[in-house]
């Protein structure tokens, strides 16, 4: 694998970096919360590929497709708060707690705020 200029690789609720043999070695995952919201709730790089901007790199990736497929986001991961502090072009994607809230609510019917696994 050149780490230099690794595949990154962006699923559905996903973007990842992986190995030949299948190991993820970096990811941002970013679940459905609701209709048309995802929350990115974790970033993730291996020690061996850390100092390259990969999470930076996996970052722009997963809010194009977050920005391509017509969804915003609620953002709980502190690693891609801070990168969107850095990156105000991309702030419009954004939605605040509240209005996460009422889409999530607005998703499953309910005003309860249950949370459903």
């Amino acid at each position: 694998m050149n780490y230099d200029d690794p595949i990154i690789q962006t699923g559905a609720n996903r973007v990842w970096i992986e190995e030949e043999d299948g190991t993820i070695t970096a990811k941002v995952d970013f679940p459905t919360v609701g209709e048309g919201l995802v929350n990115i709730s974790h970033t993730e790089v291996a020690e061996k590929l850390s100092g390259r901007g990969l999470a930076s790199r996996l970052m722009r990736e997963t809010v194009e497709s977050i920005r391509q497929t017509g969804r915003r986001c609620l953002v709980t991961c502190p690693y891609a708060q801070s990168w969107f502090s850095s990156h105000p072009e991309y702030m419009f994607l954004l939605v605040d707690p509240d209005e996460a809230a009422a889409m999530k609510a607005s998703a499953t019917g309910s005003s309860c705020s249950i949370r459903r696994d």
